[in-house]
């Protein structure tokens, strides 16, 4: 799947800095996987909200699967100009996520 901005929504706005969440049925690999060979910084998966995107935002992403929920947590920490947000891995509460993981 890709991302589907239906699902993407604000939780909390100051200071310039945003919480997002997003729910997806797509797995955390996917979401964090690269554009392709060298687009290292380049997340095809949140390309399509990098206009609304800074750097520092939050996005809590619940990952539904079919016999469970898990959560993650990314950072934007750049958005290079013609790319795709680079997002870090923040922390997970799935055993069988990638920890420390960038999305690059």
């Amino acid at each position: 799947m890709s991302f589907c901005a239906q699902d993407f929504s604000v939780l909390a706005y100051a200071n310039g800095f945003t919480h997002w969440h997003y729910r997806t049925r797509d797995c955390l690999d996917h979401i964090l996987a690269p554009a392709g060979a060298g687009s290292a910084n380049d997340n095809v998966y949140f390309a399509a909200a990098a206009e609304i995107l800074r750097p520092g935002d939050q996005i809590t992403v619940n990952l539904i699967a079919a016999d469970r929920i898990d959560l993650a947590t990314l950072v934007t920490a750049a958005i290079p100009p013609g790319a795709g947000p680079l997002m870090l891995l923040a922390s997970t509460s799935s055993d069988q996520a990638p920890a420390g993981r960038v999305a690059a």
